[in-house]
């Protein structure tokens, strides 16, 4: 039993220079551990409540009942701040579950990732996911460009991690370059993709894939799209780039984009509500990957290998690190691909990469390699490989 006796809670800054909540827990055998909490732009509606602001009274009465209680496990730590998941939100539950881990990690002398897969009873070996980029950003992370795709990526498909990482600078790099030289880059967006509003989505589509072949990188290298559709869904139409289309035109579009370019992912293509429309694409691309994450929300009731064969997993999407495995572990049991994400709004918090590298994550979608938030998780994952025996060497 672990016995937790000084909890801090801080507020500390995240990628936009706002407010996120830090926990650092203290256990009677002087045990430390810290964690903080990402957020997303605009939640889905299917994930779990999330709160604007701290309810403090919840938030001190939770504390106390930590402090008088002794926990047996992950599972029953968690199970505990379920019950204050719908007045505080998962945000806040959240960094609590995830420094309760590294505390239980601690305690059992293993690292974090061993840690994980004890708790999910779930090993795997040589495990490298692979990296998804953000190349250019649109959508909710780019004002100019709400109703579009909201990420263009590349997916890096070389192991171990640290072989990708040249690959994945020189790629990016090159990119930014041009689009510097054209002087058309305005900014970046929240994942660390470049806005570039005077290039269409098949002008950036068609510069990825080009600067990829010239770079002699095609056998391993292909291109990832998060659609995001939910937020430009309205009135079962969807306002796609000044456009007001029905599903079918929607499908025709990414239909031809998939035909055209060496597309091998493609993240909520609908609504989640659209089920035919989600049916379809995957009927129509057998061979890649229909990701789900609006769709899913990393939540066991909602997870059907019917509707998408891959799934998107965000711890914040529902509070614990106990759900967050047994969302997984449902996909896995469908045979679903996973990718382990970042939210838009990141700290510099990396149990998401631990998270991914125990459980064997097909994905992991860490931004662009700018900012030090996206930066931490590259980083991490560099220091896993050395760390983890079980990471491909």
């Amino acid at each position: 039993m672990i016995k937790i006796k000084e909890i801090k809670v801080r507020n500390i800054l995240n990628s936009e220079g706002r407010d996120a909540l830090e926990v650092e827990m203290l256990t009677e055998d002087n045990i430390k551990a810290i964690a903080s909490s990402p957020s997303a732009i605009i939640p889905g509606r299917r994930e779990i409540l999330t709160t604007s602001h701290i309810h403090m009274n919840s938030l001190n009465q939770m504390i106390e009942e930590i402090y008088c209680k002794e926990f047996n496990s992950q599972s029953d730590f968690d199970n505990f701040l379920n019950q204050y998941m719908e007045k505080l939100g998962t945000n806040v539950c959240l960094p609590f579950s995830l420094a309760y881990a590294r505390i239980c990690a601690k305690n059992q002398n293993m690292t974090l990732v061993e840690y994980i897969r004890k708790i999910a009873n779930y090993h795997v070996k040589n495990s490298s996911p692979i990296p998804l980029v953000a190349i250019f950003s649109g959508g909710i992370h780019n004002q100019e460009e709400k109703g579009s795709i909201q990420n263009i990526m590349m997916a890096v498909d070389i192991h171990p991690f640290s072989k990708s990482v040249p690959v994945i600078t020189e790629i990016y790099t090159d990119i930014e370059n041009e689009v510097k030289r054209r002087n058309i880059l305005k900014y970046y967006g929240a994942s660390s993709g470049m806005i570039v509003p005077r290039l269409t989505e098949e002008e950036k589509m068609k510069m990825l894939e080009e600067t990829i072949k010239r770079l002699h990188y095609e056998k391993y290298v292909s291109i990832a799209i998060d659609v995001a559709a939910e937020h430009f869904y309205k009135n079962e139409n969807y306002e796609y780039n000044g456009q007001i289309l029905n599903s079918q035109k929607l499908d025709d579009i990414l239909m031809g984009y998939i035909q055209k370019y060496n597309i091998t992912y493609v993240e909520d293509p609908f609504d989640s509500d659209d089920i035919q429309y989600w049916k379809l694409i995957k009927a129509q691309n057998q061979n890649i990957a229909i990701v789900g994450d609006d769709l899913f929300a990393t939540q066991d009731k909602y997870i059907n290998s019917e509707l998408a064969n891959g799934i998107i997993i965000k711890m914040n999407q529902v509070g614990t690190l106990t759900d967050t495995i047994n969302a997984f572990l449902k996909a896995k049991r469908e045979n679903m691909v996973t990718c382990v994400s970042q939210r838009s709004i990141e700290t510099e918090d990396t149990f998401m990469c631990d998270l991914a590298v125990a459980l064997g994550s097909t994905y992991i979608k860490i931004g662009g390699p700018r900012r030090g938030d996206r930066i931490a998780k590259y980083n991490r994952l560099l220091r896993l490989e050395e760390e983890d025996s079980e990471v491909i060497k």
